[in-house]
């Protein structure tokens, strides 16, 4: 009867909680992309031998038991810790945004294998020594077309109809570029440089992480602001580690500088 409760997830810790002295509550997302919660009961015993593998941003391999409530974790073992980015200041602060943004727009029981694709290939693409601050405006971008809310970047967003020649007026709330025949009145559109925009289709058409970045400061910050406001829009909420690292990047570049 037991073993038809237990079953196998591949899958990678978003956020810890402890309860009491001794139990943790763990949220993951799964291999199918959906998000789910489980309780690591005597996980903080000086006995246990779970902590350490159910660390947030652990990639790793949970035998799960199907409890009444919520499932329990029977066994657990990291597949990768992830310690390059956990020992860099700039690249922990990126990959606990990239989290955060992964657990409010993953849900519980909604298959999604992309994100949870896309969230590995990120953390493995900081981890390696090439990351730039390049990473994480890719990494909005496509979670944006993953989850269903990918920027329109060929056609109006309110007409529809194809974009010619360059138009420099985006609205965050239409969710992409409009033409300029069109002039939404409820809703506030800004200017996008050029540069801006063949970065956001680059982005499109690009199925990896980029390995280089040569994009000046004014085009990056105008790119992080589009993105940054359309993730807040769908989210519906700030992003609260978004301070963090915006921060720590800005010191990192200027000991560059």
């Amino acid at each position: 009867m037991s073993g038809n409760r237990l079953y196998r997830v591949e899958g990678l810790v978003l956020k810890t909680s402890f309860l009491g002295d001794r139990d943790v509550l763990v949220t993951l997302i799964a291999s199918d992309g959906s998000k789910l919660t489980a309780m690591a009961w005597g996980a903080r015993k000086l006995t246990s031998r779970k902590m350490g593998h159910i660390e947030q941003l652990n990639q790793i391999d949970v035998t799960l038991y199907r409890g009444r409530n919520m499932p329990s974790i029977s066994q657990v073992q990291s597949m990768d810790n992830f310690q390059i980015l956990k020992g860099n200041l700039e690249r922990l602060s990126q990959s606990l945004y990239i989290t955060e943004l992964v657990d409010g727009f993953a849900m519980e029981a909604n298959s999604n294998p992309e994100l949870y694709t896309l969230f590995l290939d990120c953390l493995h693409a900081l981890q390696d020594s090439n990351a730039n601050h390049m990473i994480v405006p890719f990494f909005q971008f496509n979670l944006l077309s993953v989850c269903g809310h990918m920027p329109e970047l060929y056609r109006c967003v309110e007409c529809g109809h194809v974009l010619d020649s360059y138009s420099n007026r985006f609205c965050i709330e239409l969710g992409g570029l409009l033409c300029d025949n069109c002039k939404p009145e409820l809703w506030r559109v800004r200017f996008v440089n050029d540069d801006t925009i063949d970065i956001l289709r680059l982005f499109n058409s690009s199925p990896n992480f980029p390995r280089s970045s040569t994009t000046s400061e004014d085009i990056y910050r105008e790119l992080r602001s589009i993105l940054d406001k359309s993730i807040r829009y769908w989210l519906d909420k700030d992003v609260q580690s978004s301070d963090f690292m915006d921060h720590v990047g800005r010191y990192s570049r200027e000991q560059v500088v």
